[in-house]
């Protein structure tokens, strides 16, 4: 804060970064409180190591409010920032409450290392990978989850060079800068969230719902009768048969909805009641928050408590404080991956509409195979229980030593901690062969940092100058354990106590190092023209003895056109034009904690004595990958309306880290080599207007648009990575679908036809050609929204989109199969499409009982358009007048109705529940995304 007072001056103009402008009359003793400017939040830019005003900021960075960060019902903050940044893409892989929210910042820029960002919250990194039993189920519960949305004033998204090289080591994937609320004001604020509603499936397409009884007796006896199984030789015959197949399975006349008995209307409960205000020179917010929310799946859901308290205080030159979070959450979940556990894959592909859930007794039907109504019961089922403790503590002292210099020392301690464990009941066909299975799964995960900052401020005429100093040291640790037991003696027991037979155990230790010492300047002339650089040096224990450190750097430069003499005739046109450049490296150590260490592993034995065998060959040349990031900006203002913010960017990652074979000799097959080169070129687009301003009403509009292109420009060999799917080989994007090309059904036989090399077609899969036929990189993404205000009335609405992805689609080889010899569940895709006689123009081939055509072969058949529209949230809200409240002394009273993923508009040749999926665009029976629908009530005091 500066303060100049000219002798004939009468009122002083009070002012500081993120706070409100003052001016009071000029008295010989002036105090002065400044309040929190909400509305100029996007004038800061908060990057972790401290707070720099957006004007002098030469970076690329994009802050989002509490507003928006409110607006969704999701116990994961993260999906809200979906279609509000440009450049971050998510890809939800599933719609699991409390689940992970996959996050990429142009691009991923990896292929074995990781391609998450990191996260930072108050200055602490925060762990943010998820942890579970099996990485193959992915039943993750994501630690983002456990940070209440009402705590938080903003969230910064750092993209170029000059925004994240400061962190180095960490940030090749981008930087999410998480700010929680402060105590500000000398009078205690109370506030009250609560939110109340219903969570449903969204409509299931109707190619993709399943047939009743009735067409499944009807199909299954066409595909006997194009089998020719038993000598059958009409439709009549054909189905008789059928029937009988139907009888056996224990159908009576009455047809199974599986679908509609694993699925539920959920329903979710938030509340959350914080406190804040300042006492003497302490300020305080002290909040507790309660999150619930019963999944759309049967036995899923999750469960939160969680609170937070964050001091700061100030004596004479002394400024320090705390802030601390701790929440406890109890999530139940489903495998996202092929298990027949996953209620849906039971669903399509183990049961039937002509098995019954239960038997004339009222017990479960277990000849139904894998039953997943009794898998799933939630007294005698199985378990699938994951309880979370994380506690974030960040304590921190700052001395104001004279002369611009100020001192700060910050620790932060980062935990996680996860008990885990799953039963596999008798109801469960693998428990079943254990007589119960129960599995304990214990991982503790800790970080520790601690930083030091030393910083020069000074203005000298028109200059000014801002420098930082930093060191920073950073250990983190990591202890799990497993055991497993069998033979439990009741049903309905599931405590690991009543176990007859226990089935060993296992546990592990691990140690990770980071120390750091880097440079920050940033230097401006006359608020026009600004530089600023950083160099970050970092050791860390990931890699090779002869690679352990990493030298990383950023220089940048902004040119405030607009405040140039020769643009006085434009300004009231265009305003606040500006121009930016950066360059710079970053670093990428997510890598496996002992990737560069020769280990080995204990548990063999030889000639009947204890032994190990080596795991890991020491590998000491293994170092960083460095991603090197070219940015090019342009904000302007038009009619001081309209914001606009235009970004290109080149960003290069280099010595790539690749598996490399190894000589047999070794005992050993890989290691791993930095070789290889990925580049991520793009163009975001970015822009906000207020369209209409008056004293009662107020209309905005936001849109914000990305067009990125992933491509590989070097790999390990000169040979291409060719998988079961994908094909990775230079100037293509890492997830490039390599597949055989269907090209639909012979109309005379009903076959299925492939491309061969030369162009013609084949009924034979093995003589079709692999192509390439497309990416699961979108070729455009974003997202756009408006938001109205009428007197106490309030309208908010937000889209999301992706254009020009594919997605491969595993499940359907299943769902749309055309005859197996399990006689499986049918969709109405198949049903009502598959080739016959009076049915010769269609892209399903014939259904032939234990068919063999190959018409579930891997190929374009599956291979989907993932373009969709989705209305991702809409409030409707009214705020009773401050007449009729402050005489109550309530400061604010709000009522509002919400929905959540209302509708999504999907390309026409997908199938399936939902369009979104996973970073490599491959999808199977994932957990549907809900529409949420919710009532609530916001009252301050």
């Amino acid at each position: 804060m500066f303060l100049l007072i000219i002798s004939s001056a009468k009122t002083l103009r009070v002012s500081y970064i993120g706070m409100q402008t003052q001016e009071v009359v000029i008295k010989p003793t002036v105090n002065v409180v400044l309040k929190a400017d909400a509305q100029n939040l996007d004038e800061v830019v908060v990057t972790g190591y401290g707070i720099t005003r957006k004007a002098a900021f030469t970076g690329s960075a994009t802050t989002i409010g509490e507003q928006t960060i409110t607006s969704k019902t999701d116990a994961n903050f993260m999906k809200t920032l979906q279609g509000n940044v440009a450049g971050l893409q998510m890809n939800n892989s599933t719609g699991m409450p409390g689940a992970q929210a996959s996050v990429s910042i142009r691009g991923i820029g990896s292929y074995k290392a990781g391609t998450e960002p990191l996260y930072i919250i108050d200055g602490t990194p925060m762990f943010s990978d998820p942890d579970a039993m099996s990485s193959t189920n992915k039943q993750y519960y994501s630690p983002l989850s456990s940070i209440n949305a009402n705590d938080i004033e903003s969230v910064t998204v750092l993209k170029d060079a000059s925004a994240t090289a400061i962190y180095g080591a960490r940030a090749a994937n981008g930087v999410i800068v998480i700010t929680t609320k402060q105590g500000s004001d000398s009078k205690m604020k109370i506030n009250f969230n609560a939110k109340k509603g219903v969570t449903q499936i969204s409509p299931i397409m109707h190619d993709y719902k399943i047939v009743n009884a009735s067409e499944w007796i009807d199909i299954w006896g066409t595909g006997y009768l194009n089998a020719g199984t038993e000598d059958i030789k009409t439709k009549k015959e054909a189905d008789a048969y059928a029937l009988k197949k139907a009888q056996s399975f224990g159908y009576s006349g009455t047809s199974t909805d599986w679908l509609d008995a694993v699925l539920r209307t959920g329903k979710v409960d938030e509340y959350s009641l914080d406190v804040s205000g300042k006492t003497g020179d302490t300020n305080y917010f002290v909040s507790g928050g309660y999150y619930n929310n019963e999944g759309i799946i049967i036995n899923t859901g999750v469960e939160r408590y969680s609170g937070r308290i964050n001091l700061s205080s100030k004596y004479k030159r002394i400024s320090f404080g705390i802030n601390s979070a701790a929440s406890y959450a109890i999530s139940n979940g489903v495998p996202t991956s092929s298990s027949y556990v996953n209620p849906l894959v039971a669903v399509y592909g183990a049961v039937t509409p002509v098995e019954p859930i239960y038997n004339e007794d009222g017990s479960y039907n277990l000849s139904a195979y894998y039953n997943p109504v009794a898998v799933n019961d939630k007294e005698n089922g199985d378990l699938r229980e994951q309880k979370v403790l994380t506690a974030n503590v960040n304590p921190y002292i700052s001395i104001d030593l004279g002369k611009g210099l100020i001192w700060k020392t910050s620790l932060g301690i980062n935990y996680y901690d996860l008990r885990e464990y799953q039963f596999w009941s008798p109801y469960n066909n693998q428990g079943a062969q254990y007589n119960g299975l129960g599995q304990q799964y214990n991982d503790t995960k800790t970080n520790i940092i601690i930083t030091n900052t030393l910083n020069w401020i000074q203005t000298i005429g028109d200059h000014h100058l801002n420098i930082m100093l930093g060191q920073e040291a950073q250990k983190t640790t990591d202890f799990y354990q497993y055991y497993a037991a069998s033979k439990y003696s009741f049903l309905g027991y599931r405590d690991m106590g009543t176990a007859a037979e226990y089935l060993g155990a296992e546990n592990m230790h691990k140690y990770k190092r980071l120390a750091s010492y880097f440079f920050n300047g940033q230097y401006d002339y006359e608020n026009k023209y600004y530089l600023s650089g950083s160099l970050r040096y970092d050791g860390s224990s990931s890699f090779g003895a002869e690679n352990l450190w990493g030298l990383f750097w950023s220089v940048g430069g902004k040119w405030r056109v607009s405040e140039e003499a020769f643009w006085e005739p434009l300004k009231e046109n265009i305003q606040n034009v500006t121009v930016r450049a950066s360059y710079g490296t970053v670093g990428n150590q997510d890598i496996d904690w002992y990737a560069a260490r020769g280990t080995y592993e204990t548990g063999y034995n030889y000639n009947n004595e204890p032994g190990m065998k080596p795991t890991r060959i020491s590998n000491p040349d293994l170092g960083w990958e460095s991603r090197h990031k070219f940015n090019i900006g342009v904000d302007f203002t038009i009619f001081n309306r309209i914001n606009l913010t235009v970004d290109w960017y080149d960003e290069r990652t280099k010595d790539l880290i690749f598996e490399m074979p190894l000589s047999k000799t070794n005992g050993l097959s890989t290691t791993l080599r930095n070789i290889g080169e990925m580049k991520n070129t793009g163009i975001e687009l970015s822009a906000n207007a207020n369209i209409l301003r008056t004293k009662n009403f107020n209309w905005e509009i936001n849109a914000n648009l990305t067009a990125n292109k992933n491509e590989m420009v070097k790999l390990s060999g000169t040979d291409d990575i060719v998988k079961t799917t994908t094909i990775i080989t230079p100037g293509e994007s890492l997830y490039t679908f390599y597949l055989k090309e269907y090209a639909g059904v012979d109309p005379d036989n009903g076959s299925p036809l492939w491309y061969k090399k030369d162009g013609s077609t084949t009924s034979n899969w093995n003589d079709a050609e692999q192509r390439i036929v497309g990416s699961a990189d979108p070729k455009v993404y974003g997202g756009f929204g408006t938001s109205l205000k009428y007197k106490g009335f309030d309208f908010n609405a937000n889209f999301s989109y992706s254009c020009g992805n594919k997605i491969y689609a595993s499940g359907l080889k299943y769902d749309l199969q055309v005859g197996d010899s399990k006689l499986s569940n049918v969709t109405y895709k198949v049903y009502e499409n598959a080739w016959t006689e009076t049915n010769r123009n269609t892209d399903t081939p014939k259904f032939v009982y234990a068919d063999s055509s190959g018409a579930s072969k891997n190929s374009t058949r599956f291979l989907l358009n993932g373009s969709y529209l989705r209305l991702k949230s809409v409030t409707v809200g009214y705020s009773i007048p401050k007449s009729l409240t402050t005489k109550y002394s309530i400061n604010n009273i709000r009522f509002y109705a919400s929905a959540d993923n209302l509708f999504t508009i999907h390309a026409s040749d997908f199938i399936g529940f939902d369009p979104e999926a996973g970073v490599s665009g491959t999808q199977a029976w994932q957990y549907p995304v809900s529409r949420t629908f919710t009532f609530g009530l916001n009252v301050s005091f």
